[in-house]
């Protein structure tokens, strides 16, 4: 009789053992590679969001300049404001008169106009006004600038040296008496909290 080579029993049992042993392997490899691709896609999309959010708040920091316009009603609304309170839907923590550009080689030629920060519901959206002086027509672009915020305050440095919440200043001696709607803070503070917990300080000297 001829004798039949091939695998026994017990050396295809040790081959299965193998194989799985090396499938569970590559399978945790691949799953792990997955997992830190992912870790480190969402890490660049936060910082990098971030960091738009942060630039854009900054240039149009640098560009306030002061201009008092009007509202739909023809009140005037002062070249920086703040709200505590939202009352409508574009209403915004800080609000602000930015210049235009003069033949820049991006931008061309723009001229000045209004522009906010709008915090609700864990975003922070950017307002952007198509005039100066509105119409009961005006509606402004709404676009989001960042998102999982927990939280957005603002605070102007007073003459007094001390930081407030408030602009346009008023009268220390009566809280509702303006004194000029068309002044600016000595400096503005933004302090941005991330539902991750990182907070990020933005502050810019006006005067």
């Amino acid at each position: 009789m001829k004798k039949t080579k091939g695998f026994t029993l017990i050396e295809l049992m040790i081959a299965i053992l193998i194989f799985a042993i090396i499938s569970v392997i590559s399978y945790r490899t691949i799953s792990a590679l997955l997992t830190t691709k992912k870790i480190v896609t969402d890490a660049q999309e936060k910082w990098g969001g971030l960091a738009k959010a942060i630039s854009k708040i900054n240039n149009y920091a640098l560009r306030t300049i002061p201009l008092v316009v009007r509202d739909e009603n023809g009140n005037l609304i002062p070249s920086i404001s703040s709200k505590s309170k939202l009352t409508t839907n574009y209403d915004a923590q800080l609000e602000m008169t930015i210049s235009g550009y003069i033949g820049d080689n991006i931008y061309g030629v723009t001229t000045p106009r209004r522009v906010g920060f709008r915090f609700i519901n864990n975003k922070l959206y950017l307002i952007n006004w198509p005039v100066l002086n509105r119409v009961l027509s005006s509606v402004p672009r709404i676009d989001l600038l960042l998102d999982n915020v927990q939280s957005f305050t603002v605070q102007f440095f007073y003459p007094d040296m001390q930081w407030h919440d408030n602009w346009p200043m008023v009268n220390t001696s009566d809280n509702n008496a303006i004194l000029d709607q068309a002044a600016l803070p000595k400096a503005i503070k933004i302090t941005i909290k991330m539902l991750s917990g990182e907070e990020i300080p933005i502050q810019w000297v006006l005067s």
